[in-house]
């Protein structure tokens, strides 16, 4: 399955994991690298050192590429970048900043960038900061929520028309019909989040956080902080606890500490990024069985559909 996507990368199939503070680690990384796809560590929780630290895990498990996912809103980024720099990273995913700070810096070091985009206009600029590809996540997507609110159905077609760059859909893509549609809106490839969260190698999230997604429905998301710090998280009594502070008029420095004070290995439930798709997902796979689904299930798919015409 060669296409922009597989040759920029070097990887086999056009999917790369979604970068999630806390969860997406080395172990979980090096899993969807070794099935074909691009794995990705999450950079927004770390510090120079573990960051540094976690490559060196991965780089032990596998020799295959990978990405490091960085938002530039966090207040660790420039000492990151030196991080990925330094350990010739092969892909360096930015994202909540604006892409012409270090794109220069990171191709001169033999990184591909790609930068993640909630609209048109933001694709646009990637594309003339330099950029090798973009990510343009819709509004299902877990975590940091796009204040455009644009789902994925509606943006990747205008971002593909609008871009010459590759480009990665991301927002509620969990399953071989999720990745199909993306595709035939024109999408290179898909960015994966919440569908690796419910498998085998997926081991920073505690039983309580994993019993909720897999008895997750189709409400059981909601966006916290609209206007302040906007938010796809799990529905629970701790999103009841971020709405009181909401009301109460707290800060964005104080909504995300609370946002980011749960333990994601805690057995107990807590603020808990995931997203809309969740309700899709109802058993706990390996890493492999959920890139097969989405590769060989999506090309049945497409035979199907052929043979119905």
């Amino acid at each position: 399955m060669n296409n922009r996507i597989t040759e920029l990368f070097n990887i086999k199939y056009p999917i790369a994991l979604g970068g999630m503070a806390g969860v997406t680690d080395a172990k979980l990384a090096a899993a969807v690298s070794e099935a074909g796809g691009l794995g990705t560590i999450a950079g927004a929780t770390e510090s120079a050192e573990s960051l540094a630290a976690e490559i060196r895990r991965l780089r032990d498990i596998t020799a295959l590429p990978f990405a490091v996912n960085i938002p530039l809103i966090a207040p660790q980024s420039k000492d990151l970048i030196q991080v990925v720099i330094e350990n010739k990273v092969p892909v360096v995913i930015t994202a909540a900043g604006s892409p012409a700070v270090f794109t220069a810096a990171l191709k001169q070091a033999g990184s591909r960038v790609v930068h993640v985009i909630p609209n048109v206009d933001a694709a646009k600029k990637a594309e003339g900061a330099g950029v090798d590809a973009v990510i343009a996540e819709g509004f299902e997507s877990g975590g940091f929520a796009s204040p455009f609110e644009i789902g994925t159905l509606a943006l990747i077609p205008q971002v593909v028309d609008a871009v010459r760059i590759p480009v990665l859909a991301a927002g509620g893509i969990v399953d071989a019909r999720g990745y199909a549609a993306c595709r035939i809106l024109g999408a290179d490839g898909v960015s994966v989040g919440t569908a690796f969260l419910a498998t085998v190698e997926c081991t920073k999230i505690g039983s309580a956080w994993r019993e909720q997604i897999l008895n997750g429905r189709d409400v059981s998301t909601k966006i916290l902080a609209r206007g302040i710090a906007p938010m796809r998280m799990l529905a629970n009594r701790w999103t009841e606890e971020l709405e009181k502070l909401v009301s109460a008029g707290v800060t964005r420095k104080e909504i995300m500490k609370f946002i980011f004070s749960g333990d994601p290995m805690s057995s107990e439930d807590g603020p808990f990024a995931c997203g809309q798709a969740v309700g899709l997902v109802r058993k706990i796979r390996t890493v492999k069985e959920v890139m097969d689904d989405f590769v060989v299930g999506s090309e049945e798919l497409l035979k199907r559909m052929a043979a119905s015409d």
